[in-house]
């Protein structure tokens, strides 16, 4: 077998290629997105440099990252000679974006008639929840504003913009407003608050379009209430108020903290005003008012205004009934052909004095409930002396009665200081009188004062007050 040589094309022997020396390297890498920045480093071989820190800051500084730049890793790296491995050397961190606005309303964004149930379950058909109560200044919703958020920085110092939020979107109403700082919707006048599509409403004024009845429920507003209809039996309108009804209130109830109106007039009806009623019919109703009382017709039932009693539109009669004013009383006629009974008592006087009577007669009572309270128990201080002790039930009956006997007496005292402010009312209280444009019917009873007078003739155009003498009297009246 031959052997072969290595020779070159001079014939010489090949001499073996000397290597190059490699030195270690620094290498960078930062993400895409620019949030990280990786560090890692080569081994040197054959002869070349090895990396040194200096190498590591050399490289970190000209690539212009972050001043924060984590050198201890980096040099942890070459210290463990952790060649090709990648090491984080600096973060960015995102931007922080902003939150959009919200609203929170207070309540419950709907008109839904549904029975209200009471704490223990029990379910109320007549409050149907269609009015909502609010104050001026009560608070509808609550607003957030968006925020704009925060920015971030990449690896390289350069901010990341945030995106902002946005606000939220809402309508004031009627009857609301914005407060200043814009975070809440708040009640700009005491009404109703409804709901209407897109925001939220106050009225100062209820509407009920038709009839107070089964469909809406029982009505207590802080503000004016207007009937279009009627209001239904054993349906109540109760208003801080006026309350307005186009139709007619029967057994029923409507109370105002201002004027009541009803349009056509009330059956068998309690109405209850702060201010002035004024209605077109009255029959078997109850009334009390603290201003003036107005109707057409006007037959059974009670009437106590503190203002003046008026019955000259239309017919303008009364009749059947028990009628009280405190200012004066005008109608065209008063009691029927069939001598109705008609009681009127006129001025503050003749209050006075049926209060005084009232008064005089559970003085009488009380008085004599003691004297028979005090024979019990003298009774029974009786046996209880020759017995030495009572049975159980009739020391009970002792303590009872001893107790009673103060508390009446107590009471009597009372009452007792009430009739002297009467009586000294009485003495300084004015004159009143009742006019009768039409037609005055025997049947009628007029109390003036402390003066009483029973019609017994048929009169026409009168006026019934004081003579000079101070005696209730029929005195000449000329239409004005």
């Amino acid at each position: 077998m031959d052997e072969h040589n290595n020779f070159s094309q001079s014939g010489q022997p090949e001499q073996p290629m000397a290597r190059v020396p490699v030195n270690g390297g620094v290498f960078v890498e930062v993400t895409e997105d620019k949030l990280h920045a990786y560090l890692y480093i080569t081994e040197e071989r054959d002869g070349g440099e090895p990396v040194t820190s200096d190498d590591i800051n050399r490289v970190l500084e000209v690539d212009h990252l972050l001043s924060d730049v984590d050198y201890d890793a980096a040099n942890q790296l070459l210290a463990d000679k952790k060649y090709n491995k990648k090491v984080c050397v600096a973060k960015g961190y995102l931007p922080t974006h902003g939150t959009d606005g919200t609203i929170n309303y207070l309540f419950d964004p709907s008109n839904t008639l549904v029975p209200k149930k009471g704490s223990t379950g029990e379910v109320d058909y007549k409050d149907l929840g269609l009015v909502r109560n609010i104050t001026k200044g009560e608070i509808i919703a609550e607003i957030t504003q968006p925020t704009t958020g925060e920015e971030g920085q990449n690896v390289y110092g350069q901010p990341l913009m945030p995106v902002a939020g946005k606000p939220v979107r809402y309508i004031v109403g009627t009857g609301t407003e914005l407060t200043e700082t814009e975070t809440e919707i708040i009640a700009a006048v005491s009404g109703n608050l409804t709901w209407a599509k897109d925001r939220f409403t106050v009225s100062e004024t209820l509407v009920i379009p038709e009839n107070v009845d089964v469909s809406t429920g029982n009505i207590d507003f802080i503000g004016n209430v207007v009937v279009k209809g009627n209001v239904a039996e054993n349906f109540s309108v109760k208003s801080k108020l006026s309350v307005s009804v186009n139709g007619t209130v029967t057994n029923a109830t409507v109370i105002a903290g201002g004027d009541v109106m009803i349009a056509l007039g009330s059956v068998n009806s309690d109405i209850i005003a702060q201010g002035t009623v004024k209605l077109g019919f009255c029959e078997s109703s109850r009334i009390e008012c603290k201003r003036d009382f107005i109707s057409q017709s006007v037959i059974g039932g009670e009437v106590f205004c503190a203002g003046e009693f008026n019955a000259t539109g239309g017919r303008g009669v009364v009749f059947g009934g028990k009628y009280t004013a405190l200012s004066g009383f005008n109608a065209n006629i008063i009691g029927t052909e069939n001598y109705t009974k008609t009681q009127i008592t006129l001025g503050n006087s003749a209050v006075l004095s049926e209060e005084k009577v009232d008064i005089t007669d559970k003085i009488k009572d009380l008085e004599d409930r003691t004297k028979k309270l005090l024979q019990v128990a003298e009774v029974l201080n009786t046996q209880k002396k020759s017995q030495g002790q009572l049975s159980a039930d009739r020391e009970a009956m002792l303590t009872t009665a001893i107790r009673s006997r103060f508390t009446f007496q107590r009471e009597v005292k009372q009452l007792n200081k009430r009739l002297e402010e009467i009586e000294s009312e009485l003495e300084s209280a004015g004159d009143q009188s009742v006019i009768v444009h039409k037609h005055l019917w025997p049947g009628v009873v007029i109390r003036v004062g402390t003066e009483l007078l029973i019609v017994d003739r048929h009169m026409t155009s009168v006026l019934i007050g004081k003579d000079q003498e101070g005696v209730l009297s029929y005195l000449p009246y000329k239409k004005p």
